[in-house]
């Protein structure tokens, strides 16, 4: 919605495109508290896992939103670090942020565990409060991971403060029935051939307008054509308070305003019930996705799609979509014991196998493309939804390449807030031009950081 060395130093990073989310890494479930005592120690013969005594003591705080990953993966983490208590709190991701910073100012509960969702990273890394991993006693080499995450998993300072949950590099899902219906193929090869570019895909989309008499359209919201293609445009924009609204944006702009004037978007606003409920109701051919969308996007709104979907490469290149970092609080009493549980979840050859196979959490280590090509080859489950074609080695081999990121600061997330107080209104009136819009993006920019240049 998701096999290493066994020495700390070469560990690389998993991920988790969340979500999150933007999502994967969304979840509506509310906030509940739940504690998960220690278990046996039935897989601990050895004196360390990863470089971590598995006799390690103590307690540690975790806040997460997926509570089927952490009732399946505690239990395990326990099995091999049987001292180590788990308290662990489901907060839905979009609350998350706030309950910390609260946390934060009482100076009396803030989690051992941090994930960071894509919507506020920057904001949560600009905070301070995230240890380096690449120091003791993490040690963990930034060089490990795949090549486009660095950027968004460290901060400020150039700190290393999070590895991903799952990497997002991001495709388009489209429905099988539809694209053969309208398109003259259901075959992702053949359909991606047709859409080398957005000029081609706005001009195809003009033909299934034509001859769905509007019924269907080629993305359901305005909002998923503009993340898909503002994120393939992804470079640095923000330096200091300095921010090039105008170089980063205008571009994607001018693309999605084209769309919706050749009236190929639908009417729905992302994350809705809406939204949602699109899924199986058939009138949108295409759906951002990274590799959590399978399980939080396609299977659990399309619960009768079971080979219904396709998954092809985005045109004009790859892109992120969502994510979660996962970092250790800086002022935690129980430093070793947090990074264990990251390791273990995130890293380690046991938690892999739950969390990449059972709940599809692509990890974003280089090694594991190497080391672990018959995972790749087996598939995972949600593939069934896209009639057994092979997504891990679809993401990898297709969209993976070309996938690049902006790096995170907490004016990266207000620009995103901005967008999104305004993009309702931008896919409603169509006397709204791209142009104008550009212009409001910035004075709402500027409204929400007077500190900030704007360009």
């Amino acid at each position: 919605m998701k096999q290493l060395k066994k020495t700390w130093i070469v560990l690389t990073a998993v991920a988790s495109i969340t979500m999150v989310v933007l999502s994967g890494c969304s979840s509506s479930e509310t906030s509940t508290t739940n504690t998960t005592p220690a278990t046996g120690n039935s897989a601990s013969t050895a004196a360390k896992f990863g470089g971590v005594p598995t006799d390690l003591k103590g307690t540690i705080k975790v806040w997460d939103w997926d509570e089927a990953f952490l009732k399946r993966m505690v239990p395990e983490f326990n099995k091999v670090f049987p001292n180590v208590k788990v308290e662990y709190t489901v907060v839905n991701n979009g609350d998350f942020m706030q309950k910390l910073q609260s946390g934060i100012a009482s100076g009396s509960d803030v989690p051992d565990v941090i994930l960071g969702e894509m919507n506020y990273r920057g904001q949560l890394f600009d905070l301070g409060i995230l240890d380096n991993l690449e120091k003791a006693p993490y040690n963990f080499a930034k060089s490990e991971l795949l090549d486009y995450l660095p950027a968004i998993l460290t901060n400020a300072k150039g700190e290393l403060v999070g590895v991903d949950q799952s990497i997002t590099p991001a495709g388009l899902a489209f429905r099988r029935d539809l694209a053969l219906k309208y398109l003259g193929t259901e075959d992702p090869t053949a359909v991606a051939a047709l859409l080398p570019d957005w000029k081609a895909f706005i001009e195809k989309g003009k033909e299934v307008k034509e001859k769905s008499g509007g019924t269907v359209t080629m993305f359901a919201s305005f909002d998923d054509a503009y993340r898909v293609i503002r994120e393939q445009a992804s470079k640095p924009y923000v330096t200091g308070t300095n921010i090039n609204i105008t170089e980063r944006f205008k571009q994607p702009i001018e693309t999605v305003f084209s769309m919706r004037d050749a009236g190929i978007l639908g009417k729905y606003e992302s994350y809705t019930p809406g939204w949602n409920a699109s899924f199986a109701k058939g009138d949108n051919i295409f759906y951002p996705m990274a590799p959590w969308g399978a399980k939080w996007n396609i299977s659990a709104n399309d619960k009768d799609g079971i080979g219904r979907w396709g998954l092809i490469a985005a045109p004009g290149g790859s892109y992120t979509y969502g994510g979660t970092s996962i970092g250790v609080f800086k002022d935690s009493k129980n430093k070793e014991a947090a990074w264990a549980y990251i390791y273990f979840c995130y890293l380690s050859d046991e938690g892999l196998a739950i969390s990449y196979k059972e709940f599809g959490n692509m990890p974003g280590i280089k090694s594991f493309f190497e080391k672990h090509k018959d995972w790749l080859d087996a598939g995972i489950e949600f593939d069934k939804y896209f009639k057994n074609q092979n997504l891990s080695k679809t993401f990898f081999e297709k969209i993976v390449p070309t996938v690049k990121a902006d790096p995170q600061t907490k004016y990266n997330a207000i620009v995103q807030t901005a967008y999104s107080s305004l993009y309702p209104l931008w896919m409603k009136d169509s006397s709204i031009s791209a142009a104008a819009a550009l212009e409001k993006l910035k004075g709402e920019v500027k409204n929400l950081a007077p500190e900030v240049s704007i360009k």
